[in-house]
């Protein structure tokens, strides 16, 4: 099996969790009430001076994001409910969509989010790369389906070495957990300057993306006719997680070993077939 029954049971809880809860939020007013004033509530972390505790939770939240072993934790789902209550503050203010776009305050605090969580994410990925710099003697030693699988994709990424920091930044576009690359990465000793580099700049990408999610929300909604509001922002989050889950969980559960020897079985079978020609 090429995940560990634990870690499956783990994302089913997930998956099951968010099911329940978009269930409850459509189908029983209480919770729904509760729900939408929590998110109220919410919105006072971000504001004035309190902004700075909304800056350390996307710190460490990416940080564990990125520094999490094996461990799957939806990092994305926090910087947009942040995000998106940045967004409320402002739509309280009476302000529409495209005068929140034009908003400099906003940006500032969308940015500041965005790049702590980048620099969280970039000091998360040098837990993964440790590990993975004395793990080799124990992938020999234990015969663990997840290491040897997280080891197959790591190979598959470093097949082309003058690759790697382009595979590295794309795969910091994702919200997948930096170990499954950063682990292989380590094994093999491969500078971890040439990995932060590319690794901080994709994750601030993608955590200005998320944090960006609730504007493109709003503006899709608007070009619907639909007024956003509390209910399709809680609903849109839900989504968005289980989103989130579902690549999570094809990445870590994909036999990228079996994968690798396939691919190496047809070039080799092609070099043959050159050779005989």
């Amino acid at each position: 099996m090429a995940i560990l029954k634990k870690l499956t049971i783990v994302f089913i809880i997930f998956y099951l969790s968010v099911i329940v809860y978009i269930f409850l939020f459509l189908y029983i007013p209480d919770f729904q009430n509760f729900i939408v004033n929590s998110r109220q509530n919410l919105a006072i972390i971000t504001q004035g001076t309190n902004y700075f505790w909304a800056l350390l939770i996307s710190l460490g939240i990416c940080f564990l994001g990125s520094a999490s072993i094996g461990f799957p934790v939806p990092f994305p789902f926090v910087l947009f409910s942040l995000s998106d209550s940045i967004y409320h503050n402002f739509s309280t203010l009476g302000l529409e969509v495209t005068q929140i776009l034009l908003s400099g305050p906003f940006w500032f605090q969308i940015i500041g989010l965005a790049v702590l969580g980048g620099l969280g994410s970039a000091l998360g990925e040098f837990t993964g790369y440790s590990v993975g710099y004395g793990a080799k003697k124990l992938v020999k030693e234990k015969d663990s389906d997840l290491l040897n699988n997280v080891n197959g994709f790591g190979k598959l990424i470093l097949e082309n070495e003058k690759r790697t920091p382009f595979y590295i930044f794309l795969f910091a576009l994702t919200p997948l957990p930096d170990d499954i690359l950063f682990l292989p990465l380590g094994m093999i000793k491969y500078p971890f300057w040439k990995c932060i580099i590319p690794g901080w700049l994709g994750k601030n990408v993608t955590t200005l993306f998320y944090c960006c999610w609730p504007i493109f929300v709003a503006l899709g909604l608007v070009t619907q006719g639909i007024q956003s509001n509390d209910n399709s922002s809680v609903i849109t989050e839900a989504i968005l997680l289980l989103i989130t889950i579902t690549v999570m969980f094809f990445i870590m559960s994909f036999n990228w070993t079996k994968y690798l020897e396939k691919r190496s079985q047809k070039k080799l079978k092609k070099s043959h077939t050159h050779i005989i020609e």
